[in-house]
């Protein structure tokens, strides 16, 4: 209190006066016990028949980790079990308080609750929500650290359906660089956008300082906006936690959330807010462009949901109110936005047109028009193995999705963390929607004999087989596994009609192309892959298949996990569709010595020529098999994938892959992701040496590396190699140093991958350097040297070199990418930039031999966009003439020798078609002159007359008739 003026002291004690004679208090427990320790957390928890979720909610607070708190509780007049509760808590707990009253609402219930606390921090809970045990002493390490008014996070809302509990995930901004830091400028309409007060503890002497309270209205509606909009106004350092602590409950049905006859509660809590305004002038006059757009924006959230014979009523009042606004002009147009001012004309203008044109309408979107667009329910199941895939599996969706398309996607999470959900939630956008339903553990673990099947299958997949529980609200699902990447919209997928089957789904290829099935050969040729289905989950609930599938579990054998069950239960009724929506590429590439593309054409109906034909067709790209794409670079469509890591929220992190040729068994393949965050030295040097028999240049490179001074610096150098080289190993490791690394890199696999790219089957001698940023995709930056010494310390202008561009050579005017003897990659802008498919799509259209690789590049990043690097830290000319003049001098012969072929055949194609015109004018001529002779002669006169003589004959006679 010895902040407060006399003014504002006085102010706040006839307030707290007015609430302590408000209504009868009978009882107040605990309230006398001695406090060996100041409280630094007050925990005001008000009780209005709650006694289903009480106990709940109770322990989530006397189990704080923080344990200097006090836990007030303030019975609102329950009639039901509730203050037994209270009482049994507070008789075990001394910290637990209880306040009981007569009824007279959440605002007085909060109010008397915060009046009576005598903690550093206040903190909120509402009696059917709560808390992870660790929030208070989180919040209010932070809250002290900085000195912070209100300290706030992120939060859940959660529903409980059959035994399963769904999240969605709250963020209290949309702006990232709002988190995690002190905001000190509170003007920024971003904290604007979510209402809520119990999601974080306020500093009490600041509560008291500015007299905030909360509205005594009667009932449980709307009082929180009022408290909302004063602490946040009024906070001279707020603090936004990436995390979420508190759980806010969404399936009680007596909250007041559900009663849609109370948001005519709302306009009293506004005007409760404005005379709060008015009454601090600077405050007023720095937020009342803020509070007009909360206002409309509530307002018009309480039109959408109000009950429809109230709907008009209310709409009336919301115009009455705005057109005062507007009359005060305090409105800022700007801050306001275009659709706001849209909507509010509207609204204020024509009333009665607005209230005809929506009052149907259960969901009246900002521009008031609602389209009847189709809503796709999307699931996919994730454990901790598989977070990192599906949440690139999602951000591969979302590039391709149409934006009139609307994804409503559940992610059914086996134990994972608050953060890994967040970044689910992270996903969501504008027709996005991200449901969580959580599950602590794999229900179905015992159903197998391991818990990963030898193609890295967990037991996690058997949650297929809960699904028509788990989406009881929907009819029609599409399930997705989380190993795939989404190349089209999935509103033609979806849009298969069922019919009266089970399920839409893929023939498993191309184990149905084999002459000898691997797996399901009772199935025939119509076996199906499990990892993209389109399922009719109201037929499956309605003939009890989950209990079906689990029985047939238990009996099974199968190498598989949940698969073969799946084609067993659904026999004979699924609808196969295109092999399109599920393309297993990697299969179909790595064995495809065992049947024909016609073989594919027959089963599925295509028009198929190459797989390359199958790749650029495919909807969906399925990485079913052991060859993970985020654990080898080097499987087929390893590389697509890689863009949509690197756009996830995971982009960041360092990971770390192998080649395919290094797997030790196949059980090794249960989607575990190697990120590493190598903070043991200041600087990473990754150098790629290239390596083609060259091994005194690598040598010195690595002699020369070894010699310089290192403070916590490290060199990861890499030796790039095809089959058929041999290595001196033991010469190159000889000459490593301390911090110094050397990697072997078998590339010969990704060649032969790659060629499926090229039209003509050709790849540039020096592919290689556009392999490097998909290899070493950890690095930020990755060195090629090609063709140079290293001959002074490079570090420091290697260290603070940022071209800013995707690619750096030595002297850009000189040498190209596929020819500097130096090139720096930017590796996370080489990937998202698309470079190597943009590349094959412009070489692919081109086709001009060597220098088409060279044009095709440039096309994909011009000479005008690519960097230069400094040639005075390395031996470049004096290296060619000593070392590499026999390669340059081979490459020009090459060259020329190329050219001299080309001009050669040209001269004899010249050749030959003048000696075919010179054969053509002779003809010609001898043609002339045998008609020359053919006319004198005497055959051919006398042929002539006898062809003319019958029409002179003619004449004659028709002469002669007319006379």
């Amino acid at each position: 209190m010895n902040l407060l003026n006399s003014e504002k002291a006085e102010v706040l004690n006839e307030a707290m006066r007015l609430t302590k004679e408000k209504v009868a208090i009978h009882e107040l427990i605990n309230f006398d016990k001695k406090i060996e320790r100041p409280v630094k957390v007050s925990i005001v928890v008000p009780v209005c028949n709650v006694e289903q979720y009480l106990r709940e909610c109770l322990d989530s607070c006397v189990n704080q980790t923080l344990q200097d708190i006090e836990i007030i509780c303030v019975n609102d007049g329950s009639k039901d079990g509730s203050l037994e509760i209270l009482k049994e808590y507070a008789a075990k707990d001394s910290r637990v308080k209880v306040i009981n009253k007569d009824n007279a609402g959440y605002g007085h219930t909060m109010n008397i609750g915060m009046d009576m606390a005598i903690g550093e921090y206040i903190g909120i809970v509402e009696s059917d929500d709560l808390v992870k045990f660790d929030m208070y002493e989180t919040l209010y390490n932070i809250a002290k650290t900085d000195d912070i008014d209100m300290v706030k996070a992120d939060y859940y809302r959660f529903t409980d359906e059959g035994g399963y509990r769904h999240l969605f995930y709250q963020f209290l901004s949309l702006k990232p660089e709002l988190y995690d830091c002190v905001i000190s400028d509170i003007a920024n309409i971003n904290m604007f956008k979510f209402t809520n007060t119990w999601s974080g503890i306020y500093k009490k002497s600041y509560l008291d300082k500015y007299v905030i309270r909360h509205q005594e209205t009667p009932g449980a509606s709307y009082q929180d906006n009022g408290f909302w909009f004063q602490t946040t106004i009024s906070a001279e350092k707020i603090y936004y936690l990436s995390k979420p602590f508190y759980m806010n409950r969404r399936d009680n049905p007596n909250s007041s959330v559900y009663q849609k006859e109370k948001v005519f509660m709302a306009t009293g809590e506004y005007a409760y807010i404005y005379e709060f305004l008015k009454k601090n002038p600077q405050l007023k006059q720095k937020f009342q462009k803020y509070y007009y757009c909360k206002k409309f924006d509530n307002y018009f959230y309480c039109y959408r949901q109000v009950a429809p014979e109230y709907r008009k009523e209310f709409l009336m009042k919301f115009s009455d109110e705005f057109k005062n606004d507007i009359s005060k002009n305090e409105i800022d147009k700007i801050v306001f936005g275009e659709s706001r001012l849209n909507l509010l004309n509207e609204i204020v203008n024509y009333p009665d047109e607005f209230y005809k044109s929506t009052k149907d309408m259960d969901d009246v979107s900002f521009d008031s028009k609602v389209e009847d667009e189709t809503v796709i329910p999307i699931v996919f199941i994730c454990d901790k193995g598989y977070v990192i895939p599906t949440t690139t599996a999602m951000v591969s969706m979302l590039k391709f999705k149409k934006k009139e398309t609307k994804y409503d996607i559940t992610i059914i999470a086996v134990n994972l963390s608050d953060t890994e959900i967040r970044n689910f939630a992270a996903i969501q956008s504008n027709n996005v929607n991200i449901n969580i339903i959580y599950i602590k553990e794999n229900l179905f673990k015992n159903l197998h004999s391991e818990e990963f099947t030898q193609f890295g299958v967990s037991t996690t997949a058997l949650i297929k087989f809960l699904l028509p529980e788990l989406m009881s609200h929907c009819d029609k699902i599409l399930y997705l596994d989380g190993d795939i990447s989404v190349k089209r919209d999935l509103t033609e997928l979806y849009s298969n009609d069922l019919g009266d089957c089970y399920a839409g789904v893929i023939r498993d290829m191309p184990q149905v192309l084999y002459k000898r099935q691997i797996f399901g050969r009772g199935y025939g040729r119509d076996y199906f892959n499990s990892g993209v289905m389109l399922l009719n989950v109201k037929k499956m609930r309605e003939e009890n298949l989950t209990e079906a599938l689990i029985e047939n579990k238990k009996n099974s054998s199968s190498r598989l996990m949940d698969q073969d069950v799946l084609n067993e239960v659904f026999a004979g009724n699924v609808k196969q569709l295109s092999i399109v929506y599920n393309t297993l590429y990697v299969n179909l590439f790595r064995s495809k010595g065992k049947y024909d593309i016609e073989d594919i054409n027959n089963y599925y109906g295509t028009e198929f020529k190459k797989l390359e034909d199958i790749r650029r067709s495919s909807n969906i790209i399925h990485y079913c098999s052991k060859d993970k794409p985020w654990k080898y670079y080097d499987v087929p469509m390893a590389d697509y994938w890689l863009e949509y890591y690197f756009r996830s929220a995971y982009g960041n992190k360092k990971l770390i892959r192998s080649s395919s040729l290094q797997i030790q068994s196949e059980a090794n393949c249960n989607g575990q992701i190697c990120i590493s965050d190598d903070k043991d030295f200041d600087t990473i040097y990754p150098i790629v040496f290239n390596y083609n028999n060259n091994t005194k240049e690598i040598l010195e490179n690595i002699s020369y590396i070894s010699s310089l001074e290192k403070k916590n610096e490290k060199f990861d150098l890499y030796l790039f190699y095809k089959d058929g080289n041999v290595i001196p190993k033991s010469i190159f490791e000889s000459a490593l140093s301390v911090n110094m690394s050397l990697h072997y890199m078998n590339i010969s696999k990704i060649i032969v991958r790659d060629t499926e790219y090229s039209a003509n089957g050709r790849l540039h001698d020096n592919y290689y350097r556009i392999l490097v940023p998909e290899i070493l995709c950890q690095y930020d930056k990755v060195y090629i040297v090609d063709g140079i010494i290293f001959e002074h310390d490079f570090r420091s202008y290697l260290k603070n070199y940022d071209s800013g561009r995707i690619v750096s050579v030595i002297n850009p005017a000189d040498y190209s990418f596929w020819d500097s003897p130096m090139v720096i990659i930017d590796v996370c802008k080489f990937i998202l930039n698309i470079t190597k498919f943009k590349f094959f799509d412009s070489y692919n259209n081109k086709r001009r031999g060597n220098f088409g690789f060279s044009r095709a590049f440039f096309d994909v990043i011009p000479r005008s966009q690519t960097g230069s690097i400094d040639s005075v830290f390395f031996k470049v000319q004096n290296y060619y003439n000593e070392f590499n003049a026999n390669n340059i001098f081979k490459t020009l012969e090459n060259e020329i020798k190329a050219k001299n072929h080309l001009i050669k055949d040209l001269m004899q194609a010249n050749e030959e078609l003048n000696r075919k015109l010179e054969d053509q004018i002779k003809n010609t001529e001898k043609a002339k002159r045998n008609l020359v002779k053919v006319r004198s002669s005497v055959s051919f006169k006398l042929g002539k007359f006898l062809t003319i003589l019958p029409r002179g004959i003619k004449r004659l006679f028709s002469g002669k008739k007319k006379k």
